[in-house]
């Protein structure tokens, strides 16, 4: 596997700290290649041992002639970012995974030209298996395109997306999804105690439905409907469960709550 250009990676929290652990764990990039900036001492003091990777306390001087910028700050510690980087007048391209920022933003920040490629990934890449999809802005490459790729196909998978303005419907459904999906397991959790399993065991019966239910339904070539269908035998017990969350609204509770995320994220988003 070819390794990645030398690469800056701007804010070592939950997220950038995972993309960071994937990349080595894989051999997508070395050690000597990444540099790290966190502003939080003790976080930085434990990054750079845990990994053996420079890491800077500050903006100023943390780029050093990285030809990938990875902007995993939040969304109001961009802008320092940004003018640190324009000072160097480096071409950097930077891949960024702030909230909310829209590549025309960048482009304002960084000047016509910039290489931006903006990207929702989701919490699981915290476990290598996230769902990322990313929007590159005109100016960006092919290359930049698949360097994105290889930094979030580490912790996971990566999708493109034809135009920007689906980065809402993707903040709705991947971004904002573990959350619907942790809820769900909590009820079916709850459920199984309900009906009077002991609080562990449901819990293990629950986390492993949905884990084995995704695995399955990513390998198998037949659609989630058909495959419902096979366990729903007539007359029995799944039928009856799946009539009851019909009744109850269950589809189309969840696409309200993807297009209620979608549209609060195209609200933020100005």
């Amino acid at each position: 596997m070819s390794t990645l250009p030398k690469m800056a990676i701007i804010g070592l929290g939950n997220m950038g700290e995972a993309i960071l652990s994937g990349l080595l764990a894989c051999g997508a990039a070395k050690r000597e290649d990444i540099i790290g900036v966190e502003s939080y001492p003790a976080k930085a003091e434990e990054v750079a041992k845990r990994y053996g990777i420079k890491v800077k306390g500050e903006m100023a001087g943390g780029f050093e002639g990285a030809k990938v910028i990875l902007l995993a700050v939040k969304p109001k510690d961009a802008k320092t970012a940004l003018g640190e980087l324009k000072k160097t007048g480096d071409k950097a391209t930077v891949i960024s995974i702030c909230a909310g920022l829209k590549l025309g933003w960048f482009t304002e920040m960084l000047g016509e030209g910039a290489r931006v490629v903006r990207v929702m990934p989701n919490t699981p890449a915290l476990v290598g298996e996230g769902a990322s999809a990313y929007c590159p802005s005109a100016e960006a490459t092919d290359e930049d395109c698949l360097v994105t790729e290889k930094i979030f196909g580490a912790v996971g998978k990566v999708m493109r997306v034809s135009d920007e303005k689906l980065m809402d419907a993707v903040t709705g459904l991947s971004g904002s999804g573990p959350a619907y999906v942790f809820l769900f397991m909590e009820a079916l959790a709850d459920a199984g105690v309900a009906a009077g399993l002991d609080r562990a065991t449901a819990r293990e019966l629950a986390y492993q439905t949905v884990k084995g239910s995704a695995v399955m339904a990513q390998n198998s070539p037949l659609h989630t409907g058909e495959l419902k269908d096979r366990v729903c035998s007539p007359g029995g017990t799944t039928i009856e469960g799946v009539r009851t969350l019909e009744e109850s609204g269950f589809r189309s509770a969840v696409m309200e709550a993807v297009l209620a995320a979608a549209k609060k994220s195209k609200e933020l988003g100005g």
